[in-house]
């Protein structure tokens, strides 16, 4: 009986294709969206408070670069510039103010008071013949010197004139006159007017930090070289608290103290201050861009006030006074 050899046929045999599904089941997108709502959660947050702190860095860096303009104008001129000042026009202004006289002589001592001037160019209202600058226009008045405004209404800072006997002169147009200053490259788009009145601006303005959406600016409080701070410097919006009734603003008016009977924070030079990032408005909707000030401790920043907390400042190095 012959062997039979069978030969072994290997088959592949592939199972049938199965049909993908459509999409995904209403279950697993509700998973889906639940992990995304947690992401965004987790991430939200920390990327806002990464933003702040940039941004905050980006005033930090520019208060910087303002107190180096204010050492050059102190080298310049012998002196901080002031925190207050009136601009008369007329001899007869200048006689009745000796306070502005005696700020304006330790900085030009031999500026001419009995030369008649038209600081406002007969544009703006300047009933009584004088401009009043407060600590925020004093900071951007003597870095940038005579302000000037192009046909869009737009700032510039054009320096003070070389002439010691009027070094308020407004630049001649088309001329290549050398100039003091500007001490400090102030951009346009952050000049703004913040006056008493909205009816009465004196052409002088002030300087918006780069915060986005910024409404309020930088303000300027002087030490008077180590003679004491004068509180007329903080008046920025208004020269009074007012009261809720009208909803006048309300300004912070004295610099900021180490301790309670001690000495202010930087006693012999200035103050830089941002109001920050807001809110700022207090808790009954009055706006306190700058808090009330008073009392600022490092080591214990519970009791100051939301507004307070979060003004950028040079002397807490830059960041906020409550971080």
């Amino acid at each position: 009986m012959g062997q039979t050899t069978r030969d072994h046929t290997m088959t592949l045999h592939t199972s049938p294709t199965v049909g993908r599904r459509a999409g995904f089941t209403l279950v697993e997108i509700m998973v889906v969206m639940v992990i995304i709502g947690l992401l965004a959660a987790i991430l939200v947050p920390v990327l806002g408070s990464v933003l702040r702190r940039t941004n905050e860095a980006a005033v930090k860096v520019e208060i910087g670069s303002l107190e180096s303009a204010l050492a050059d104008f102190k080298a310049r001129f012998g002196t901080d510039p002031p925190d207050h000042l009136h601009l008369h026009e007329s001899a007869a202004g200048w006689a009745s103010d000796p306070e502005s006289r005696s700020k304006v002589l330790a900085i030009w001592p031999r500026f001419r008071f009995d030369v008649p001037r038209d600081y406002l160019d007969g544009v703006s209202n300047n009933a009584g013949g004088e401009v009043h600058l407060s600590g925020a226009e004093c900071l951007v008045f003597f870095l940038g010197g005579m302000p000037k405004r192009d046909v869009n209404g737009r700032f510039s800072m054009t320096g003070f004139s070389k002439n010691p006997l009027n070094p308020f002169a407004p630049i001649t147009p088309g001329a290549d006159e050398s100039r003091d200053g500007p001490f400090f490259d102030f951009p346009s788009a952050r000049l703004h007017e913040h006056e008493r009145s909205p009816d009465a601006p004196d052409g002088y303005p002030d300087f918006r930090d780069s915060l986005n959406n910024q409404t309020a600016p930088y303000l300027y409080l002087s030490s008077a070289n180590g003679r004491g701070y004068d509180p007329e410097g903080g008046f920025v919006f208004n020269h009074q608290f007012g009261n809720m009734a009208n909803a006048m603003v309300f300004n912070r008016n004295s610099p900021y103290w180490q301790a309670a009977g001690g000495q202010e924070w930087n006693p012999k030079s200035f103050q830089i201050i941002s109001p920050g990032i807001g809110p700022h408005e207090n808790v009954v909707g009055i706006f306190q861009p700058y808090g009330l000030g008073g009392i600022y401790n490092p080591g214990n920043t519970e009791l100051l006030s939301e507004q307070d907390g979060d003004n950028i400042t040079n002397f807490s190095q830059g960041t906020r006074l409550k971080p």
